[in-house]
């Protein structure tokens, strides 16, 4: 392999690792904030929750 080969491969590793990472603690997290936002409606809260952290995980691997 190439050095060009490593850096890429090395690179996508750590971005898809740190993106699953933050994802999921933000998905912890904030879904108390979540559901504090829709006055206890823990189903929409959920799915709301749910529908966040898709979309967070298609922008930051699409970007990366």
């Amino acid at each position: 392999m190439t050095i060009t080969a490593i850096t890429y491969t090395t690179y996508t590793i750590l971005s898809l690792v740190l993106t699953i990472w933050v994802g999921r603690t933000l998905f912890s997290h904030g879904r108390i904030f979540i559901i504090d936002s829709f006055n206890g409606n823990i189903e929409m809260a959920d799915a709301v929750n749910k529908l966040l952290l898709v979309g967070f995980y298609l922008l930051n691997i699409g970007g990366a």
